[in-house]
Order: structure tokens, then C-alpha cells, then sequence
């Protein structure tokens, strides 16, 4: 009798132990690494059983697995997660061919990054899109460049009681003024695109939504919307306005 009473309480005590561990691993929080870099412990643990048979639930080691092991072998840091992909055509008319537009718009060059930061290579190698994914998640944060001659963008808003006005005249600016107003939470956010950037009024919105991904990873933005495109001005000085909605 007492022997199954203690075989019925160790029994209790090793599932309420299984409970315990599956329940830590279930539990999603995305957090900002000491790096600046997005990850989620308990996400990559319950996802990856191998790293976390070997790692438990150690944050430190499981963060530095993913930077180490699984960047390379395209593992989640936090559910959701995509990786950035890499188109094959580069900028037309640019000195360096190797300088590629990514689908968010920003300009990239896998080969001067490969040759600039010998660092970044020893860690996740010379594949473009995952030299690519650390400059979005990490160099960019890090004051690294894109591509040779880089010079990042001058833009600041200009804010108001009803959201903001940003007033554009190359790629970057668009790109620097999204970002800039999901980082300030402004909701509504008017641009105008000077005829100097290049972008038509049918890119535009697509180079603005282009920015969701980045923006809902780093500062929680679930939508953005473009509405109300307009043109105007002679052909000297054409701008295209339209009105921005960002959806925390």
C-alpha cells in the first residue's frame, strides 16, 4: 500500500513536471535582445526540440544558437517571422551591379557587405539573404551600410495634432519616413514624393506597405494603408501626396 501511494505521488510529481516544462515553452514573448535583435525563447524552445533538449530553457544559449546555428538553417526566432527574400535584377544604370532592390525597397549589396564586414561572414556566411536579414534586424540598428556610398537618409517629420507630413525626394525618405512614424506611433501620416525619387504614384503604395514587415517586427504595427493619391505640379517639380494609416 504504501509503495503504490509513493509510485502514485512520483507519478503526480513527474507529469505536474512535464506541465511545467511544456507550459514555459508554450508561453509566446517577443523580446528585445541585449543586440537590439527580436527573439522569442520560448517560442524557438517549444518549436526546435533538439536545441532544447540541449539547451533547455537558457535564453542566453538558446539566443545564441539561433545567431550561431539557426539563422543559417532558416529556424524562427519568434513565430511569424519571415525571412526577407532576395529578388535576382539589380538597379539598372547603378556603377555597382551587385546592388540589388530588395522587395521593401532598400538598396543592398551582398558583395560590399561581404568584403566590409568579415564579422557578420564568419557567422552567417555569404548567402544575400541572410546577409540581407542581418542588415534589416541587426546592421541597420548597428550603423553598418548597405552598399558602398551608402548616405542614410536626412528625413524628418513634421508633426502636427492630426499625425505627420513627410516630405520626400528619394527612396530612402519614403522608407525613413514610414518607419519614422511607426516609431512615433503616428497614426496618420501624409507623404509627399518629389519627381527626384523615382517612384510612380502606382509604386508608391507599394513601397510604402513594403514597410509592414519591418514595422510590425520591431514596433508592433498590424496595418498600413494608402489612400487618397493625387498628383500635381508641372513636370519640373512633380509631387505625388497620399495619406498614410498606420494600425497599431
Amino acid at each position: 500500500m504504501k509503495k503504490n501511494l509513493i509510485k502514485l505521488i512520483m507519478t503526480f510529481a513527474a507529469a505536474a513536471l512535464v506541465c511545467l516544462i511544456y507550459s514555459g515553452k508554450a508561453e509566446a514573448a517577443v523580446k528585445t535582445m541585449p543586440d537590439g535583435g527580436l527573439f522569442d525563447p520560448s517560442f524557438y524552445a517549444a518549436t526546435y526540440d533538439d536545441v532544447y533538449k540541449a539547451f533547455g530553457m537558457n535564453e542566453a544559449l538558446l539566443y545564441q544558437h539561433y545567431l550561431l546555428c539557426g539563422m543559417k538553417e532558416r529556424r524562427l526566432p519568434y513565430a511569424g517571422y519571415v525571412y526577407p527574400t532576395v529578388p535576382t535584377q539589380s538597379i539598372s544604370g547603378s556603377d555597382s551591379k551587385t546592388v540589388l532592390k530588395m522587395p521593401d525597397g532598400t538598396l543592398f549589396d551582398p558583395e560590399f557587405y561581404v568584403k566590409k564586414y568579415p564579422d557578420v561572414v564568419a557567422i552567417f556566411g555569404t548567402d544575400p539573404m541572410l546577409l540581407y536579414a542581418h542588415y534589416v534586424y541587426y546592421g541597420m540598428a548597428e550603423g553598418r551600410l548597405p552598399y558602398e556610398g551608402y548616405q542614410a537618409s536626412q528625413l524628418k517629420l513634421t508633426f502636427s495634432t492630426t499625425g505627420a507630413i513627410a516630405d520626400c525626394y528619394t527612396v530612402d525618405d519614403i522608407i525613413s519616413g514610414v518607419r519614422q512614424a511607426a516609431k512615433y506611433r503616428v497614426t496618420n501620416l501624409k507623404i509627399y514624393d518629389h519627381w527626384s525619387s523615382g517612384v510612380s504614384a502606382e509604386t508608391l503604395p507599394v513601397l510604402v506597405t513594403g514597410q509592414l514587415g519591418y514595422v510590425q517586427n520591431v514596433y508592433g504595427v498590424k496595418r498600413i494603408t494608402c489612400s487618397k493619391t493625387l498628383i500635381y505640379g508641372d513636370v519640373t517639380n512633380l509631387i505625388i501626396e497620399t495619406d498614410v494609416t498606420l494600425k497599431f
